[in-house]
């Protein structure tokens, strides 16, 4: 009988503990999935570093994959995966 209550307590705590909270979809982000960075060295008389970026996006609603293009002169303004574009 202890065996046949413990499997019991067993099967209710793992039978509550596989319930997940799903995130609601953001329909208005598409989403950087694949990104390729070039570094393009500036002339004698403008020598600034552009940073010169081709990504993919996908839209997680639509499923809508298209392909940018991005150029700056601040690192910190690439594109990253995972951020919304």
């Amino acid at each position: 009988m202890k065996k046949a209550l413990v499997l019991v307590a067993i099967i209710i705590s793992s039978c509550s503990s596989t319930q997940t909270e799903e995130t609601p979809l953001d329909c208005n982000c598409d989403k950087v999935v694949e990104k390729t960075t070039f570094n393009v060295v500036g002339t004698p008389q403008n020598p600034a570093i552009q940073y010169h970026t081709v990504y993919t996006t996908i839209n997680e609603c639509t499923h809508i994959q298209k392909s940018k293009t991005y150029d700056t002169t601040n690192s910190s303004l690439v594109p990253q995966i995972g951020q919304c574009r």
